[in-house]
């Protein structure tokens, strides 16, 4: 099998390491496929492909790693696992492991295959047209991205699950505050960098776009799914969205 490294339309996820070779593609999916429906772990590690032992109670649904493996994990290029019937996201403890060890990881799902790259150090994609893949290509990578792009904050990573804002978390009123935005009149929100929070029915705000100029946002919308292609970061006229918004924000 002839496994994709990169979507070329509408990227589903930054660019994938350099050392995330097709051999090395090849060395993951075969273990993957090897121990499904368990999760595989394993890392790259000069220039090859090295099979970790999960080690956990409940493999098909999560990894645990021995303790000389983890020292290993933080030192390798890459980190990667497989989700088998699993999102095609990352889940939250994905994005806290992620932060903490700073290196590329890659997570391939199976028995549909589907494979994708998150990380800092990976080169982004274009800001504009981008896929929708939630924690990846999300409406708060997203925003992220762009404040970094214009100058404005380098904005920490909020690790988060799929539909985050159904189970009682509050993302972006928490953080924008503790970020140094202050909240300002949504009517007041005209100048580039200003934010727009939207709930759209839910309890909390779950989604934002951002003030571009007077008649601009940049957004990237989600649908039902936690990936799908179609649902591409775009700019939209200020009015298509104004009218939702439940607040505004502005960086101190």
């Amino acid at each position: 099998m002839q496994l994709p490294l990169r979507r070329e339309i509408a990227p589903l996820s930054p660019v994938f390491p350099a050392t995330w070779t097709h051999a090395i593609a090849e060395a993951a999916y075969t273990h993957a496929v090897e121990v499904y429906p368990q999760e595989a772990a394993g890392i790259v590690e000069h220039g090859a492909y090295v099979r970790l032992d999960n080690r956990s109670a409940t493999p098909g649904e999560d990894v645990k790693l021995s303790d000389d493996e983890l020292i290993r994990v933080a030192q390798a290029d890459v980190f990667f696992h497989s989700h088998p019937d699993a999102l095609g996201v990352p889940s939250e403890h994905d994005m806290v492991y992620q932060k903490q060890l700073g290196i590329p990881f890659v997570v391939m799902c199976l028995p549909t295959y589907d494979c994708f790259a998150w990380g800092d150090t990976l080169e982004r994609a274009p800001i504009i047209g981008r896929g929708f893949r939630h924690g990846v290509h999300d409406c708060y990578s997203l925003v992220r991205d762009w404040y970094r792009e214009a100058g404005i904050v380098d904005l920490d990573e909020w690790p988060r699950g799929w539909e985050w804002w159904t189970r009682g978390q509050n993302l972006y009123r928490d953080n924008f505050e503790a970020t140094g935005f202050t909240p300002i009149a949504v009517s007041e929100a005209t100048q580039p960098g200003d934010g727009l929070l939207f709930a759209f029915n839910f309890k909390v705000p779950m989604h934002a776009a951002i003030v571009v100029d007077k008649d601009l946002l940049i957004h990237h919308a989600s649908g039902v799914r936690a990936v799908d292609a179609t649902r591409l970061s775009t700019l939209v006229p200020r009015a298509r969205l104004v009218r939702h918004a439940v607040m505004a924000v502005r960086r101190s």
